[in-house]
């Protein structure tokens, strides 16, 4: 194995993401990326995406199968909601009959939860329709992203979008608690606006929903060790204030978790709480070292862009190098889904 960097958090169109397999492989190829894991959203590799990376075992630029799994919290986390907890799957057999299953009712509560969303939307103004929503997706998985691509092909959603920030940044004169909101999605930029003001639970209007359907934390993890792989929480810092560092050294300490993602919020840096991220990531691996726990993460791509952002971001990218390989030597999990 190569000593380069790796991206084992990466998404295709087989969930919210904008390249194929393919064209994902050959970027990462391009940008000389050593290692890339392919973790779609409640979607293992399909046979059609199988069936080209087994074309292309002999590349230099190597393969694995993952999975993103949308969680529920463990049972004694309260507060976390339904698919709130992202839990990341590296080599697992994406034939696993009970993985497969698992993707299944997880597209189908994500559809559900799509036409739940779009009717409150309705109810802030917004123009859009559910299949808005599935051509944003291609059909496939319906995500967050889905639906905020969907709202902006309406042109006067835009102007929906401007009375809400408006609305929201008069109600920060007056509310602490608005104002900390309001100042933190400024502070994300444009991207950060539709899950600050209507798409999240914590949000200005909240009109997401959770989805009917997702198994817990330790249901998870048996779902991802029974199909060969490892279980890795992703990106703490979306479930921090819900999920304390103790509690996740409970998880390590029990063995109900094998790793963590220490490279993650690449969209953060350059941000305010750049800093507060670099220590959360500290403690992690100081709480992984303790408790013998694997280190994984990536771009969390999406699109070109992300991938490449990650290429040039230095503090990302080259602590990236070698952790597959610690993986491997852990025997934690075995090179059978992935070519190396």
């Amino acid at each position: 194995m190569t000593t380069k960097i790796e991206s084992l958090h990466t998404h295709t169109t087989l969930s919210d993401g904008k390249l194929s397999h393919k064209e994902m492989f050959e970027l990462a190829e391009s940008l000389g990326v050593a290692v890339v894991a392919f973790t779609d959203h409640d979607a293992a590799l399909n046979d059609e995406a199988l069936s080209y990376l087994e074309s292309i075992r002999s590349s230099e630029t190597k393969w694995i199968s993952g999975i993103e799994i949308s969680s529920a919290p463990p049972k004694e986390i309260e507060g976390l909601g339904k698919g709130g907890l992202h839990i990341i799957g590296l080599f697992v057999d994406p034939k696993n009959q009970a993985l497969k299953d698992h993707c299944q009712k997880a597209q189908t509560a994500r559809i559900v939860r799509m036409q739940k969303i779009v009717s409150n939307l309705h109810d802030l103004g917004f123009v859009l329709s559910e299949e808005d929503c599935l051509h944003a997706s291609g059909g496939e998985t319906v995500g967050r992203p889905h639906i905020v691509e969907a709202i902006h092909s309406h042109p006067e959603n835009e102007e929906v979008i401007k009375k809400l920030i408006e609305e929201m940044r008069e109600n920060a004169l007056v509310n602490e608690e608005t104002k900390i909101k309001y100042e933190g999605m400024m502070n994300g930029g444009p991207h950060q606006y539709p899950y600050s003001l209507f798409l999240s639970h914590e949000a200005y209007h909240p009109a997401y929903v959770d989805v009917s359907y997702a198994p817990d934390l330790d249901e998870t993890v048996s779902l991802i060790r029974n199909a060969g792989g490892i279980a890795m929480i992703a990106h703490y810092f979306t479930v921090k204030k819900k999920m304390s560092f103790s509690f996740i050294e409970k998880l390590l300490a029990e063995k109900r978790i094998d790793g963590m993602e220490t490279i993650y919020g690449l969209w953060h840096v350059g941000k305010n709480d750049e800093p507060e991220l670099a220590e959360e990531k500290i403690e992690i691996r100081n709480l992984l070292k303790k408790y013998g726990g694997l280190e994984s993460g990536g771009p969390d791509a999406h699109n070109e862009e992300d991938m490449r952002r990650y290429i040039t971001t230095p503090d990302f990218a080259i602590s990236s190098i070698g952790m597959t390989e610690k993986i491997l030597f852990s025997g934690k999990a075995g090179k059978k889904w992935s070519s190396l």
